[in-house]
């Protein structure tokens, strides 16, 4: 920061102004304003006032007294947010802005890498409204999740098998019985069901698959509500799980269409990964459950940061599987870097239809699924060849 030699001592002193003029700041939000004026090699008053605005400000009240505060703190006047509003906004004359993502499907790209971008811009669409045909795909999904059960092993033990003696409770049934040993009585270890965690890639260049995959989501949320988990991620990550537990399918299509989120944006692929790994992976959602991530893999960005955490994720969970909709064209050949990385950690699935995603759940019921798996061996791609 520019006002003061020490940044650290400067960001907690303009902290401590800010709440004694009202304004309330948690300590994570100080710490998230760190990272983002860290990731400016060179600041100047606009940059520190956007960075701290945006991390330390939660309440649109408390916007009046964080520039009065700014003003005092920096003795500067907080600017305005014309400049801010132009970075993202359309030309005054109407023309293009430039960006790719913002011209939608009126731009002549060359592949999918060009219809990645940085673009973020939040919105809502129009409402889904699901006819006969989704709504038996939707019922074939619960079937498929519901014939497919993944289980594991627990610490507990439950009644049953023949091969380790439950010693207390034949103990106490010799005490009832005189001392004889009556009946052996055995137990086993108990199994309960793998959790589920999908993450769903919503932007611009996943938009002709984007609807099959949330009624996907919506079916397994549906048939286990507590072990399933459900993320979409364009330019941000967002939890849709609670929007999904509704009984009605047509009530949570209309409700997802109404969020307002990052539909039809561009793609930071990197950025969301790395967001859900430090945010979930030290959760138990995560630890020995099917992670399924859903995205065909343009990023633009350094592809390395995402490959460090698909690798994290996959030693965290059972199995880190990565359904590619493109991946079932005949002769497909993955050339994203940031797919090409993450192979040797993530199982590569094809998932162009309904009837690909219904194999896909059969899949993460299988309990010894793997490349020599003589069930689903034809049913999916564990590798590709490059």
């Amino acid at each position: 920061m520019t006002s003061g030699p020490d940044p650290v001592t400067d960001l907690v002193g303009f902290v401590h102004r800010l709440r004694a003029d009202g304004v309330r700041v948690e300590v994570a939000r100080v710490a998230t304003s760190l990272r983002a004026l860290g990731a400016f090699e060179r600041l100047d008053h606009e940059d520190i006032y956007w960075a701290t605005r945006l991390t330390l400000c939660s309440r649109h009240e408390d916007l009046p007294a964080f520039d009065a505060a700014f003003a005092a703190w920096f003795g500067v006047a907080a600017p305005t947010a014309t400049s801010a509003s132009a970075l993202s906004g359309p030309a005054e004359n109407g023309e293009p802005t430039g960006d790719p993502e913002d011209e939608g499907e009126d731009l002549d790209t060359e592949g999918m890498a060009s219809q990645a971008g940085f673009a973020e811009r939040l919105a809502t669409v129009s409402p889904w409204t699901l006819n006969d045909f989704e709504r038996a795909e939707v019922a074939s999904f619960v079937e498929a999740f519901t014939r497919s059960v993944p289980l594991r092993r627990t610490m507990r033990r439950t009644t049953g098998g023949r091969r380790n003696v439950d010693v207390s409770r034949t103990a106490r049934t010799m005490m009832r019985n005189a001392g004889e040993p009556t009946r052996l009585w055995y137990r086993r270890q108990a199994h309960a069901r793998r959790r589920l965690v999908l993450l769903v890639d919503v932007s611009h260049s996943m938009r002709d698959h984007r609807g099959l995959l949330l009624r996907f989501g919506y079916a397994a949320v549906a048939v286990a509500p507590m072990t399933t988990e459900v993320f979409t991620f364009g330019t941000r990550l967002d939890r849709i799980t609670r929007l999904l537990r509704s009984p009605d399918p047509q009530a949570v299509m209309h409700a997802l269409a109404a969020r307002r989120s990052d539909w039809d944006a561009g793609t930071r692929l990197g950025a969301t990964i790395t967001s859900f790994s430090q945010i979930w992976g030290g959760h138990r959602m995560v630890r020995s459950a099917n992670l399924v991530i859903v995205s065909d893999g343009w990023e633009l960005a350094d592809p390395a940061p995402l490959v460090a955490q698909v690798s994290r994720l996959s030693r965290l969970a059972h199995r880190v599987i990565w359904a590619n909709p493109q991946a079932g064209a005949p002769g497909f050949t993955p050339t994203a870097p940031a797919l090409l990385g993450s192979l040797p950690y993530a199982h590569l699935v094809a998932t162009p239809d309904a009837a690909a995603l219904r194999s896909l759940a059969g899949l993460l019921g299988c309990p010894a699924c793997g490349p020599r798996c003589q069930r689903h061996r034809e049913l999916r791609k564990w590798s590709v060849p490059t």
